[in-house]
């Protein structure tokens, strides 16, 4: 298939994700997006995620980083910064897509939430992917891979009967959050492309493993 005849293609979407949303971006790139990775100054930490290419840790040798950003581009930009967060707006204004993995209120104690990004841009998507989502009793709480697959329910379905769960070897939970994920933003952009509207995507973790239950 010509480049020019994907689903997404002429889209842009910006990744500010950690390793629960690497996924997201990942397919809407295998989609036809064109897809920036966004680092921090220091790089991203989901580069220090084994395993290593010749089993040599380091942030430019991990397998891990590579599988999920293949095909994409990068950049680093400290959106902390008074000039980041210029230099953000601007990206947004030729983007389709943001999705991020920060923790409940962060983009908008940065000035950069669903409002002021709407406002540079109307047709904006943001998706926004957390352990817990944006409210709810959990919304502030931390949670690890592991975490995430046992309040979900499905670490129970992992082992013997007669035995404490067991966790499997690759990380699951995240895998399935950043899936759902990429499916909610397809169903906004179907949205936007019918109304012309941009919207904000809530997407849980635990609420995405317990849908595959």
């Amino acid at each position: 298939m010509d480049a020019h005849d994907s689903l997404l293609a002429g889209c842009r979407v910006l990744d500010l994700t950690d390793e629960i949303g690497l996924f997201a971006s990942k397919v809407l790139g295998d989609f036809g997006a064109d897809v920036i990775k966004i680092e921090k100054p220091g790089g991203e930490p989901s580069r220090s995620i084994g395993p290593f290419y010749q089993d040599i840790p380091s942030p430019e040798k991990s397998l891990y980083w590579f599988a999920f950003n293949t095909g994409k581009r990068g950049v680093t930009l400290d959106i902390e910064t008074s000039d980041g967060k210029d230099i953000f707006i601007r990206l947004v204004r030729g983007a389709d897509f943001v999705i991020e993995s920060f923790p409940p209120g962060y983009m908008d104690s940065l000035g950069l939430g669903y409002s002021p990004l709407s406002s540079a841009n109307p047709r904006i998507i943001l998706t926004s992917i957390t352990p817990f989502g944006q409210s709810g009793p959990y919304r502030d709480y931390k949670a690890p891979d592991l975490v995430v697959w046992a309040l979900g329910g499905m670490l129970s379905t992992c082992g013997d009967p007669d035995r404490a769960p067991v966790r499997i070897s690759f990380p699951q939970a995240y895998l399935h959050a950043g899936a759902e994920a990429a499916a909610a933003t397809m169903i906004a952009h179907y949205h936007r492309e019918t109304t012309g509207e941009g919207q904000w995507v809530d997407v849980s973790a635990q609420q995405s493993v317990e849908v595959t239950t």
